[in-house]
């Protein structure tokens, strides 16, 4: 049965072009872009959807990253969605990442590295919802 995660391609990838590329990587990983919106996030709603990083010392860094430009918050559908995501995309820090992942292929740095994706069943539900009003999902396999 298909899952659903969310993905952002942030501000970097984005602003490089990156985005059909990264898209593309994803859909040949079997997912299934289910929602897609481009966004440019206001101050608060940065600061919401990280509170869980609130008090750690690169919350405001990366506060400040994420309302830098635009980005493409996705939700996507797949089989085990939420653990395949993190396999494709690699580890936080490119240097890090595995061959052939997202970050390995198109992150700038540990703090840049383009891509966002839920760590979660339980989050990918709670940011889905942050980023896509029921309406937007219907009819879409969901």
């Amino acid at each position: 049965m298909a899952e659903s995660t969310l993905g952002i391609i942030k501000p970097d990838a984005f602003a490089a072009g990156k985005t059909g590329r990264i898209m593309a990587l994803l859909e040949e990983a079997g997912f299934t872009v289910r929602a897609a919106k481009t966004r440019r996030l206001a101050q608060a709603e940065a600061e919401a959807f990280y509170e869980v990083h609130r008090g750690r010392p690169f919350y405001q860094e990366l506060v400040a990253f994420m309302t830098s430009g635009p980005c493409l918050p996705m939700v996507l559908d797949r089989d085990d969605a939420v653990a395949e995501m993190r396999r494709v995309i690699g580890a936080t820090d490119p240097a890090e990442a595995a061959e052939g992942t997202v970050r390995k292929l198109y992150a700038e740095s540990k703090g840049r590295n383009a891509i966002h994706a839920s760590d979660s069943d339980e989050n990918a539900a709670r940011e889905i919802a942050f980023f896509f009003a029921e309406g937007e999902l219907a009819g879409l396999g969901g």
